[in-house]
């Protein structure tokens, strides 16, 4: 049996993945972007969700995605200064755990700041999310991330998805021996759980099994907000009932 997490970005969400019974939720923004932190609205809410749901005999862990912007993982003094931010209030706010990922210019775990960081999540549990899959040297990110007692890592084995990096993924798992949870993530939904699970034995997967929806709005005028090109604002992703029910019940190894 394996652990599921689902990647959240509305409360509608989050309960929705509370009552399927999935064992992690990461919480974040802007999925259409690969995701950003979450605002403390929405980290507040969630919380109280899962304090709802572990009195009613149903614990779930909650982690904050602490991204301060899209693009790429190399920070400067003032990204990071936010990004450090994210931690500590994530921390205080009561979450699990946070998911970060601070890189080089020169492509490698930027060991340093990631220390920093860990420092600031206290007891929460970090995951090195998918800038690893960016590295210039995966082995030697490894060996940096056992260095900084990281405790989980979220990798699609350094391709598109985890589908076609479950070569690496397996052998990350027989190489880390339990060392950190290597999270498989890229792709991985209700269609394709069960069978990245037995390609690759990975003791956890993570995926958004999102479906995009419209809104709900009948009188708004039809103005634009984003540049010319953007996708329309009336269309974002949400979590999908029927691809995270599959997601979930293949990491638990039940077919219903």
């Amino acid at each position: 049996m394996a652990r599921s997490e689902l990647l959240c970005t509305d409360l509608a969400s989050v309960e929705l993945a509370l009552d399927l019974g999935a064992d992690r939720i990461e919480l974040c923004a802007a999925l259409e972007v690969g995701g950003v932190t979450p605002g403390p609205g929405l980290l507040r809410r969630a919380l109280q969700a899962r304090d709802r749901a572990a009195a009613a005999g149903r614990e779930t862990e909650v982690v904050v995605l602490t991204r301060p912007r899209r693009g790429d993982f190399a920070l400067d003094a003032g990204d990071f200064g936010a990004l450090l931010a994210d931690v500590v209030a994530a921390r205080e706010a009561g979450a699990d755990g946070v998911a970060l990922g601070v890189l080089t210019q020169q492509g490698e775990v930027d060991v340093s700041r990631t220390a920093e960081l860990m420092a600031a999540a206290g007891a929460m549990r970090v995951t090195f999310h998918r800038a690893f899959d960016q590295l210039r040297d995966r082995a030697a990110g490894v060996e940096a991330l056992l260095g900084l007692g990281v405790h989980r890592l979220l990798t699609s084995g350094g391709a598109s998805s985890a589908w076609e990096g479950r070569v690496e993924l397996r052998a990350l798992v027989e190489g880390l021996g339990g060392r950190i949870e290597v999270v498989a993530a890229g792709g991985v939904s209700g269609d394709s759980a069960a069978r990245v699970l037995e390609a690759t034995g990975v003791p956890a997967i993570h995926g958004s099994c999102s479906a995009p929806v419209g809104s709900p709005q009948t009188g708004a005028a039809a103005v634009a907000l984003g540049k010319p090109g953007a996708a329309p604002e009336e269309l974002r992703l949400t979590l999908d009932a029927e691809s995270a029910g599959r997601f979930v019940r293949a990491a638990t190894g039940t077919s219903s």
